[in-house]
Parts: C-alpha cells; sequence; structure tokens
C-alpha cells in the first residue's frame, strides 16, 4: 500500500488548546462540526486503541485512534476495503488560541493503485471543510 496526503489544513481557533483538545475529542458533539457524521460514540474514554463508532453517509463505520499525545495531537485511522484513511489533528499554542491542523493521509492496496489519485481527491473533497467547521463550532462552543 502507497501512502500518499490527501490534504493538509490549518485554522487559528480562538479558543485555548485545552478546550479545543476537550471539544475535539468529544465524540459525541462531533456530528455538529464533522459532515456527514449523524452520530458518534466511543467505546471508553480516549486513549490508543479506542474504537469510535459512527455513522456516515448511511453506513455504519468504525475508526481507531492510532496515535495519541493527550492534549497535542492524535491520529484517527479507519479502512474501508482495500483503503486505509489516517487524520492527524495537531494542536499548536498561538498566544493564548490554538493552531489547529488537520493531515488526511490515505494508503490504497497494489489493486487500487490506480484509483488512489481519484480516492484523494475524493476525501479532499468530503473533509477539506472539517477544520473551517470546526473552528465555527469550538468558537461558539459554551
Amino acid at each position: 500500500m502507497g501512502v500518499n496526503t490527501a490534504f493538509t489544513v490549518t485554522e487559528l481557533v480562538y479558543v485555548p488548546p485545552r478546550r479545543v483538545w476537550d471539544l475535539l475529542t468529544d465524540w459525541v458533539a462531533a456530528p455538529a462540526w464533522m459532515p456527514g457524521v449523524r452520530e458518534m460514540h466511543a467505546e471508553g474514554p480516549t486513549a490508543l486503541g479506542l474504537t469510535i463508532d459512527f455513522h456516515s453517509n448511511g453506513h455504519d463505520r468504525s475508526a481507531t485512534v492510532t496515535e495519541l499525545e493527550p492534549g497535542r495531537s492524535i491520529t484517527i485511522t479507519s479502512s474501508q476495503g482495500d483503503v486505509r484513511s489516517d487524520y492527524r489533528y495537531v494542536l499548536e499554542p498561538d498566544g493564548g488560541d490554538t493552531r489547529l491542523t488537520l493531515t488526511a493521509e490515505v494508503a490504497v492496496s497494489d489493486a487500487l493503485e490506480g484509483l488512489a489519485g481519484e480516492i484523494r481527491e475524493t476525501i479532499a473533497a468530503a473533509d477539506e471543510g472539517q477544520l473551517a467547521s470546526f473552528k465555527r463550532f469550538a468558537e461558539k462552543a459554551p
């Protein structure tokens, strides 16, 4: 499987990093800012190996926390057939605010290598606006 970046986006969120982390890892609230996600819940507290179940675009899916630096970064990985997606969120303090970066990496099997570019473009089109949506959510959250 070759791994390639589908997209990287950064937003300056006018909320302190600790609060951004709490909102980012509030799985029940994720449908308020994640495009296409109707429902999400985790099978325990945020930790390495945590399974996150969600309903997206008419399908039940799951993802796993595959990398974790609490308060600083989290990578959530999901697989569908021959496609694996890694969404890495990185928080950096910027004064009293937070610079939040999302990088989506996509790996496809050799059988799908000819479609890899199209798959990355589809993922980017669906999720590139995720951080802008999160920013609006976080800045209005009580």
